[in-house]
C-alpha cells in the first residue's frame, strides 16, 4: 500500500479510498453535488410511519412493542429564566440522545430514499473488482470478472449529498429526493442546501442551476461536509487553511492554562497538544493526497506549537528532528502516513458490499485516465 515520497505531481503518503471528486476528476469527468440539510430531521419523524415501516420490515413484534412503548406518552418542558413552562405532549421524532435514535431514523430514512424512483443512468457508476492486485487497473477492464455499483447519494445520520455526473442528472435526483421526503414528512430547508460543481481537468467552471420548488437553490464553490472542506476545483488547499486555522486558534486558547503554565509537566502538554490541537489539526487525513507544499505548511505549525511548548527559541539553534524528539512525538508525515494506512486496513477488512471498498478497488464506468 505504499506510495514512494516523491511521485507524480509531488504527492506524499500511502494510497487512501479515494473521494468521488478525486476519482471523477482522474477520469476526466465531471461531478455534481447538492447537499441536502433537513430541518430538524430526528423531531419531524412520523411515528406512525415508522412503526408501520418496522412491522413491515418484519421486525419481531415483542421488539415493536417495546420501541412503541419508549415513546408513549412522552411530555416536554421548557425552562425560561429558571421557571419551568407547562408540559406539553411529544407525539413526533425519535428521541435525542437515545442510543437506538440513530438507527430508528437510518431505518426511515433509507425507506423514504427507496420511494425515490429515479432513472437507472441518474447517479454515478462504479466498475470494481476485489480480487487481484490493488494497483493493477487493467484487471477491471475484464467483462466476466467485474461489478458495477450506482451511487446516488452519500449518507451519514440526516446529512445527505445526491451526486450526478451531469446537471440534468442531479435535477432529476433533487426532484426526486425532493417527493420521497415531502411523501415521509421530513422538510427540506432551502437556505441551507447548496449545490456544488467540479468540472473535468479540460472543462470550464460553471454554478449549476438546480431548482427545488421553483426555487433555485444556492450554488457555492466550496462547502464543509461532515466538518471537510470540498472545493469546485478538486483540490486540498482550502481545506489544508481551514484546518491550520482551527488547530492555531485551539492552541492559542490553550496558552495561558496549559501551554504556559509552569506546574504542569511538559509530558502532560504533550498529551494535551495531542489529543486537542493534533487531532484539529489531521481530522479528515485518512482521505488526504498532499503535496509538498501541504506538508511544509502542516510541519511549520506543528513545529512551532511544539517548541511553545517545550520553550525552545529560534535562537537556540535546536534543530526540527531535534524538536519531535524532545517532544517523543513523529512528524506530521509520518502521522498522516500512519493514519492512511490504519484506514486503508479498515477499509480492507469491510465487507464486500461496503461502499468504501467498492471505491477502493474500483474506478469510474465511463470515465478514462
Amino acid at each position: 500500500m505504499w506510495i514512494q515520497n516523491q511521485q507524480r505531481h509531488d504527492r506524499h503518503g500511502v494510497c487512501p479510498p479515494p473521494a468521488p471528486g478525486k476519482t471523477c476528476r482522474e477520469q476526466n469527468k465531471g461531478l455534481y453535488a447538492t447537499f441536502v440539510d433537513l430541518t430538524k430531521a430526528f423531531d419531524t419523524v412520523s411515528r406512525t410511519g415508522l412503526w408501520l415501516i418496522l412491522e413491515r420490515l418484519s421486525y419481531p413484534p415483542k421488539f415493536l412493542q417495546m420501541v412503541i412503548q419508549l415513546h408513549e406518552n412522552q411530555c416536554g418542558q421548557v425552562r425560561i429564566n429558571g421557571d419551568l413552562s407547562e408540559p406539553f405532549s411529544i407525539s413526533n421524532g425519535v428521541k435525542q440522545g437515545c442510543v437506538l435514535a440513530p438507527t430508528l431514523f437510518s431505518i426511515f430514512f433509507s425507506m423514504m430514499l427507496k420511494q425515490a424512483n429515479c432513472e437507472d443512468e441518474d447517479g454515478i457508476y462504479i466498475r470494481y473488482r476485489l480480487d487481484g492486485s490493488l494497483f493493477n487497473l487493467r484487471r477491471l477492464q475484464a467483462h466476466t470478472k467485474t461489478n458495477e455499483r450506482l451511487i446516488r447519494d452519500l449518507l451519514f445520520a440526516d446529512d445527505a449529498a445526491l451526486v450526478a455526473h451531469t446537471e440534468q442528472a442531479l435535477q432529476r435526483l433533487t426532484s426526486c429526493f425532493a417527493d420521497a421526503s415531502r411523501l415521509f414528512g421530513l422538510e427540506i430547508s432551502l437556505k441551507k442546501t447548496e449545490v456544488l460543481h467540479q468540472p473535468a481537468p479540460q472543462e470550464a467552471y460553471h454554478p449549476p442551476h438546480i431548482t427545488f420548488n421553483s426555487s433555485e437553490l444556492k450554488s457555492t464553490p466550496q462547502f464543509t461536509y461532515l466538518g471537510c472542506t470540498i472545493s469546485s476545483d478538486a483540490r486540498l488547499d482550502k481545506e489544508i487553511d481551514n484546518r491550520l486555522a482551527r488547530a492555531n486558534s485551539s492552541f492559542g486558547r490553550l496558552y495561558k492554562r496549559v501551554w504556559n503554565n509552569k506546574s504542569l509537566k511538559i509530558k502532560t502538554k504533550i498529551q494535551v497538544y495531542r489529543a486537542v490541537v493534533l487531532t484539529t489539526l489531521l481530522y479528515g487525513s485518512e482521505t488526504w493526497v498532499t503535496y509538498s507544499s501541504h506538508i511544509r505548511l502542516l510541519e511549520r505549525l506543528h513545529q512551532r506549537c511544539l517548541r511553545t511548548i517545550l520553550q525552545i527559541h529560534w535562537s537556540d539553534l535546536v534543530t526540527n528532528v531535534e524538536v519531535l524528539e524532545q517532544a517523543e512525538i513523529p512528524s506530521i508525515e509520518a502521522l498522516i502516513a500512519k493514519s492512511q494506512l490504519r484506514w486503508a486496513g479498515h477499509v480492507f477488512r469491510m465487507k464486500d458490499h461496503r461502499l468504501p471498498k467498492i471505491a477502493l478497488y474500483g474506478e469510474i464506468r465511463t470515465g478514462h485516465r
